[in-house]
């Protein structure tokens, strides 16, 4: 069950940490055998990917459908209330697994995979973009479905709103599927766009990736508040209170031990 982790609300991006990877969370309908022997831990988004798509036991579900949202990051979704079709979808699913930060692969061709999946399930292999009519989806066959979202952008705010119309038009597009199809596995990604690819500099190694308590339980070491007050002590107390010493340090004292002008020893003396 999600627990949901309220992020302070800031002007700067939530991506500071963590560059370079995607959440990818799974749910299915059914208890899956495909999501229980997932490791817990991962290298790629296309290892993780490719170990769910060419699983011997995916072709059991009458439809796989992936979810890529271009952009997306784990505090997109630790940011969702518990209301929302997604939280719900996860938390009430017989098998569900959350990877928060999988590095994303230099080259990854989804529909490749998904389209090797549905040729070795003998199933219809359908791409569209949610909200987009059209779509003719079969009762009588297994589907392979490609589902794509806008791509998020932003800051906090903008991002959590963009996230609520996404939820909402993903729940009417999920529910016309479980129609469909009632033994059905959801595959929900995140991807880089071209873009912002070509401006992320290539990950190695690998991330634990922990599925206690969800991506929800997960906290921010840097968080966008923090890193906001260490800006302002940096930039703005410090040179405050540098200037302030300075100007303390250079305040001369008005008494001199000069000898006043005309002024006789001797007959002060005599005085």
């Amino acid at each position: 069950m999600f627990v949901r982790f309220s992020a302070v609300a800031a002007s700067l991006p939530l991506a500071l940490a963590f560059s370079g990877t995607s959440p990818i969370i799974s749910w299915s309908s059914h208890s899956s055998s495909t999501l229980d022997a997932l490791p817990s831990k991962v290298s790629d988004s296309y290892s993780l990917l490719d170990a769910l798509l060419s699983s011997s036991d995916i072709c059991a579900h009458d439809a796989v459908v992936l979810i890529d949202q271009p952009e997306l990051h784990a505090s997109d979704l630790r940011n969702l209330p518990s209301n929302t079709h997604l939280v719900r979808s996860l938390s009430s699913s017989p098998s569900s697994r959350q990877f928060p930060y999988v590095p994303n692969s230099a080259t990854i061709d989804m529909p490749t995979l998904l389209e090797s999946a549905a040729t070795r399930c003998e199933s219809k292999f359908v791409s569209y973009t949610a909200g987009q009519g059209g779509t003719s989806l079969s009762s009588g066959a297994k589907h392979v479905v490609s589902l794509s979202l806008p791509p998020l952008s932003g800051l906090a705010q903008e991002r959590k709103d963009a996230m609520l119309k996404h939820d909402s038009l993903l729940s009417t597009e999920l529910a016309a599927l479980a129609a469909t199809f009632p033994n059905h596995l959801i595959i929900y990604t995140g991807s880089s766009s071209p873009s912002f690819a070509r401006r992320q500099a290539p990950i190695t190694g690998s991330i634990a990736n922990s599925t206690a308590g969800g991506i929800l339980a997960h906290y921010q070491l840097l968080t966008p508040g923090i890193i906001v007050s260490l800006l302002i002590t940096l930039f703005v107390l410090l040179p405050i209170v540098m200037f302030g010493i300075q100007a303390l340090a250079s305040i001369q004292s008005p008494l001199r031990n000069e000898i006043p002008k005309g002024f006789d020893a001797v007959e002060k003396k005599h005085q």
